[in-house]
């Protein structure tokens, strides 16, 4: 009679690397498809993304129902003039803040290293460029009442 010793490893690397390599192939697209779903996650969770489209937000609502606007500090800044209230949006050092009136200062923006307003017609245009290399921009149409 011949035994048989279950506990051998004798033939069963093939088989063991068959097993392996098909665990494998299941746990890498998953691992894949994790990584693109976290990478897009995480683009969605940037603060300075997340900053800027308030900001564009904020702008908006202080253009609403705007009488005037003029660009001032050769395109560093804007002046909005809403019901006979003043307020200059401009870059400051490395913000961009908003003021009311001429008197002190709130901080919209963080981080950004140059900035560009323009207005063509009945168009706002700024564009952003941040420390870390992002370009944003946002365009406004004008409704300027009288």
């Amino acid at each position: 009679m011949h035994r048989v010793n279950i506990r051998s490893s004798k033939g069963f690397t093939f088989l063991d690397s068959l097993l392996e390599l098909l665990a494998l192939s299941i746990t890498l697209p998953l691992a894949v498809m994790f990584y693109l779903f976290s990478s897009h996650f995480l683009v969605d969770l940037d603060s300075g993304a997340t900053e800027f489209r308030l900001f564009v937000m904020e702008l908006q609502q202080y253009l609403d129902g705007s009488e005037q606007v003029y660009i001032m500090r050769d395109g560093k800044g804007v002046r909005i003039v809403r019901d006979a209230i003043v307020y200059d949006v401009e870059l400051y050092g490395n913000v961009v803040r908003k003021r009311k009136d001429q008197l002190g200062h709130e901080i919209m923006l963080t981080d950004v290293k140059n900035s560009n307003f323009q207005v063509e017609g009945e168009r706002l245009t700024i564009r952003l460029e941040f420390q870390s290399g992002v370009k944003e921009e946002a365009d406004y149409e004008l409704s300027l009442s009288d």
